[in-house]
């Protein structure tokens, strides 16, 4: 992780101290002695992580249930500055993303870099969200999330096209032993770093308890339908009443053929997120056809030598994890052996 010096962390502790007293503020009885924050909705449900661990999916199949509404956007990242020492935006501005959220029990955003934060973007969350606040945590075998981040920031030409995996595992590995590819300038080489679950999920652990759900993208590959009803069951709501659907993992990473043309398709995306997502179907149909023409090919799988490279790296840091896990009841996936 990137190491931040005594000004930043000022700058920090300054900031959530203006959030905090500005919601108590809020909470102050109005002159007819009901509260201020009636028109102030923030997320009690957030989708923390992983990258690359189906966060995208989660996100869409819990939003088919009736008692639950979606931020506007996915990824909202109003809490990602404390990840590199820097202060909050209004805790208003924050609060527009669920303005249409009226009568749903929960709303829920999904920044998947959230859980990089550890313990002080854990303990801003509860402060600014409230202490009834749940999070969900999605973890991924992390060679085949190193493997898939790799492919992810290529395909957002965020680095060479020509650049093969095991040169960028250099890269990353030096950047890991410098301590600082988690620094935002690093960012496409956190394919290595991101993997090491156990160094921050003990924070997370301490800050919510059992508010903290643990799922794996092995379960919402094999079985979406099973894991959703258990996430609807977890906040004890009646799977029921959830939207049938055909659920799918999205947000699948594709290979490109013309940089300066992905670029601009990337670019659309982005800026026509809310668009897009209230019409997913039109989405998908451009998707295709955008990658009819502009799609290349890149290996499925990284070569044997790769993933026995990544496999040694990872061994202690998954042994701490699963020992980590299995003191709130929670077992590794025997395929992470």
């Amino acid at each position: 992780m990137a190491r931040h010096g005594k000004h930043g962390l000022e700058r920090v502790h300054t900031a959530l101290t203006e959030r905090f007293r500005w919601l108590e503020r809020l909470e102050r009885p109005g002159r007819d002695g009901s509260a201020n924050t009636t028109s102030l909705r923030l997320p009690n449900l957030v989708v923390i992580g992983v990258s690359k661990a189906g966060t995208t999916s989660l996100f869409d199949y819990l939003g088919r249930h009736p008692d639950i509404g979606l931020s506007d956007r996915k990824e909202l990242r109003y809490f990602t500055p404390l990840r590199y020492g820097e202060p909050l935006e209004p805790v208003a501005s924050y609060a527009e993303h669920f303005r249409h959220c009226l009568e749903e029990r929960f709303a829920v955003e999904a920044t998947p870099g959230y859980f990089y934060g550890g313990r002080t973007l854990a303990r801003a969350m509860r402060e600014i969200c409230g202490s009834t606040t749940r999070v969900v945590l999605s973890l991924r075998e992390p060679a085949d999330r190193c493997w898939s981040w790799f492919r992810f920031v290529k395909s957002r030409t965020r680095i060479p096209k020509d650049f093969d995996f095991d040169h960028y595992l250099d890269r990353c590995e030096q950047l890991h032993a410098a301590g600082v590819d988690g620094a935002v300038e690093n960012q496409a080489y956190w394919g290595l770093g991101g993997g090491c679950y156990s160094d921050w999920l003990d924070e997370w652990v301490d800050e919510f308890g059992d508010a903290l759900k643990v799922v794996f993208f092995d379960d919402l590959v094999t079985d979406p339908q099973k894991l959703t009803a258990e996430l609807y069951d977890w906040l004890e709501l009646d799977p029921l009443q959830a939207k049938p659907a055909d659920l799918k993992v999205e947000n699948k990473t594709e290979q490109y053929r013309n940089r300066m043309a992905q670029r601009a398709a990337v670019a659309v995306n982005r800026r026509g997120e809310r668009f897009f997502r209230r019409h997913p179907g039109l989405k998908r149909g451009l998707r295709s056809g955008y990658y009819a023409l502009n799609k290349d090919s890149l290996p499925a799988n990284m070569t044997e030598t790769s993933r026995e490279r990544l496999d040694q790296f990872y061994r202690p840091y998954n042994a701490r994890l699963a020992a980590q896990l299995k003191r709130t009841g929670v077992d590794l996936p025997v395929t992470w052996a």
